[in-house]
């Protein structure tokens, strides 16, 4: 080897550098995205909470729903991102063309089911919120997750788009289109609302709007590199295998949001101003969440690409190494955060009450923060490898395993709201300990070769 190859070049690909370097690369511009994601909802917010209170709780009410949303249309990106990542690997992009289009294909199915078979039955959610059906709060609720449903079409297009780029490695240019979308859903949030008119609803419909355009984007660069989707109608043996990648990753993201629909009933029994502590304090956690996504996606990345490279010792390194760097550098920030609760509740809160509440919930979580950046950055190895039925199993057994938990150690303990809050916390450091060693298994590196 020569004396220059042991120095990085930003032209080298991404499979010839060190596991360190490579799967930040990847990442770091992904944190960002997050970020940009979390902005979605408090932009909306921002904006709804100027039509009144009454709107506004609406919209909190809708959190957990317009997630579960997000979730969905991420299902075909899984599957695109992990098939893409292999490609690019193996030095074979030109596979990367119908794997898009079928991820189209299947995107535009879930947009189907969200629209037609969701939107019927969205008054489900709220009812199992125990809003009042004849409420204003329950109707501007329903306008909004509305809305949202039928409006996923864009959403769900956007994130498969995005999903080439990541298996690419170029998440920069996915954190430039993130950039343009969230710019754009800012700029048209106040004439959805107020000029054309659609109240709360035009939040939703500005999300779908921006993220149109975000699509069209993404997609002009991909056929700028010739790797726009082939024109080829829907294979059923392709989207069938998208689809088995990506459900469970989303059927996982769909309980976690329903565990904490039903963990509500419990939080409102003792005192309104636990479960308005939780909505604050699930904003502060998203800061280590939202890194762990990123580092979950360089992860994702470089073992797919690994993969195809025919270097399942290498990806495997990745794993280890990215969900090292992840767990540790998030012990200084939950560290921070833990001596800084008291004052960053005071900033979102004036009610000494409410803040008390929060402030005990994030500590509790903060405790194991470094394990759930673990799980999420091995949760990515999966991933990457295609073979993701054990991580929706892992996350259904212990995240579900809250409701009784926390029933448990809240009502038969008499822990009380601390019981409902530590039942969340030891099933976070649990799947922290058990992903890892299943993935030690070594029976992902050939998940894709059938």
């Amino acid at each position: 080897m020569s004396s220059t190859a042991s120095t990085p070049s930003p032209d080298r690909p991404l499979i010839e550098l060190p596991a360190a370097q490579a799967v930040w690369k990847v990442a770091w511009p992904m944190i960002a995205i997050g970020m940009l994601k979390s902005a979605y909802f408090l932009t909306d917010s921002y904006f709804v909470g100027l039509l009144g209170p009454k709107h506004l709780a609406a919209l909190g009410g809708a959190a957990f729903a317009w997630w579960m949303i997000w979730i969905c249309t991420d299902l075909a990106s899984v599957g695109t991102h992990a098939l893409s990542a292999r490609h690019e690997g193996a030095g074979t992009s030109e596979e990367i063309r119908p794997v898009l289009a079928q991820g189209m294909w299947v995107a535009l199915c879930v947009a189907a089911a969200l629209a037609f078979a969701a939107y019927p039955i969205r008054h489900v959610y709220f009812d199992l919120l125990g809003f009042a059906p004849d409420s204003e709060e329950y109707r501007l609720g329903m306008e909004f997750l509305g809305a949202s449903l039928l409006g996923a079409g864009t959403l769900c297009l956007s994130q498969v788009i995005g999903a080439v780029f990541r298996g690419l490695g170029d998440t920069r240019t996915a954190l430039q289109i993130a950039t343009v979308t969230l710019v754009l859903n800012a700029a048209l949030d106040p004439v959805f609302i107020w000029t054309f008119d659609l109240g709360i609803a035009g939040a939703a419909w500005a999300t779908a709007t921006s993220n149109a355009a975000g699509a069209l984007f993404g997609l002009s660069l991909l056929m700028k590199r010739s790797l726009g989707p082939a024109r080829v109608g829907p294979a059923m043996a392709a989207m069938r295998r998208i689809f088995k990648i990506g459900l469970p990753i989303a059927a996982s993201g769909v309980g976690f949001s329903l565990v904490y629909v039903f963990l509500s009933r419990f939080i409102n029994d003792f005192g309104t101003q636990h479960m308005a502590g939780l909505g604050v304090g699930h904003r502060i956690e998203s800061l280590g969440y939202m890194y762990s996504i990123g580092m979950m996606t360089g992860v994702a990345t470089m073992v797919g690409q690994h993969l195809g490279a025919q270097n399942p010792a290498m990806a495997a390194r990745c794993a280890h190494v990215g969900a090292t760097i992840c767990g540790l550098s998030l012990l200084p920030m939950a560290a921070v955060l833990y001596v800084s609760a008291p004052a960053l509740f005071e900033f979102f809160t004036d009610d000494p009450v409410t803040a008390a509440a929060g402030v005990h919930y994030l500590r509790i979580q903060l405790l194991v923060l470094a394990l759930m950046g673990v799980e999420v950055a091995y949760e990515g190895a999966f991933s990457g490898a295609g073979d993701t039925m054990p991580t929706f199993w892992i996350t259904f057994v212990f995240t579900g395993a809250r409701i009784p938990g926390a029933w448990y150690l809240a009502y038969e303990l008499g822990w009380g709201i601390g019981g409902v809050w530590w039942a969340i916390a030891i099933s976070t450091a649990l799947k922290g300990v058990v992903i890892p060693l299943w993935f030690a298994r070594n029976k992902w590196t050939t998940a894709l070769e059938t």
